[in-house]
């Protein structure tokens, strides 16, 4: 199995450190957030890896080379920075080196999870795509997901501001994805689509089978300051990993 890692994002709230670094490459714990992702992956068997660039993406390549380095094999694809294409359509340039089941994540993430159980679940159930969802205490989330006792997604919301909202015990999107080569016929060429906001509910409404892996082992989402200082902690005090 292949993975496609999105490392293509500006890091906006992250500046001024992004303003020559891009998000991917901003060190935590001594390591660029990118190492910690393309690790996980490898560590599970997953060693054929494209990475989706968009943004300063010479930064990336000239470190991480062809991955020989790190245990993988690295392939890029380039987004034009001027025209991103969102999330979903990120990864339709890596379509010429999918025939089979991948791996979708980000570069800008910390996460525990068993890679092989969730590819497991994913071939079982025959779903379209398959996300992994962690229980999250407190109101800094970006999603919401319902789903059912077959593990099958129900409901998908995306939150553009969490300052209002009270749900203290929330499911939420862990940014890692299991798709089936099917899902690239639902992103359009050209234009900017993203996984949560578009993909996924579009999937919903044409009642396709979407799995949800549920875990509840550390995940952080690395898009502010507080959220990188959060993770620099945790890693210092060996509560990731």
């Amino acid at each position: 199995m292949k993975a496609i890692i999105i490392a293509g994002g500006k890091g906006e709230r992250l500046r001024p450190l992004t303003d020559r670094v891009p998000k991917p490459m901003i060190q935590v714990g001594g390591k660029p957030l990118l190492a910690y992702t393309i690790h996980l992956l490898k560590e599970a068997g997953i060693t054929d890896i494209i990475i989706a660039l968009c943004y300063l993406p010479d930064i990336i390549t000239e470190y991480f080379k062809d991955g020989s380095d790190f245990g993988v094999n690295i392939t890029y694809t380039l987004e034009d920075p001027k025209t991103p294409l969102g999330t979903a359509g990120a990864i339709l340039s890596a379509r010429q080196y999918i025939s089979e089941s991948f791996i979708v994540t980000y570069a800008d993430t910390l996460r525990i999870l068993d890679i092989k159980k969730m590819i497991a679940l994913h071939e079982s159930s025959k779903s379209i795509v398959t996300l992994n969802v962690y229980k999250h205490r407190g109101v800094n989330f970006k999603s919401s997901l319902a789903f059912n006792t077959n593990n099958e997604l129900t409901g998908f919301k995306e939150f553009t501001n969490t300052k209002n909202l009270i749900d203290n015990f929330a499911w939420s999107n862990g940014s890692f994805y299991i798709c089936s080569p099917e899902i690239f016929e639902y992103i359009p060429k050209n234009k900017k689509i993203d996984f949560s906001t578009d993909l996924f509910p579009k999937l919903l409404s044409l009642h396709k089978k979407i799995s949800v892996f549920p875990t509840s082992a550390y995940f952080i989402d690395i898009g502010t300051q507080k959220t990188l200082e959060q993770a620099e902690r945790d890693v210092r005090n060996n509560l990731f990993g």
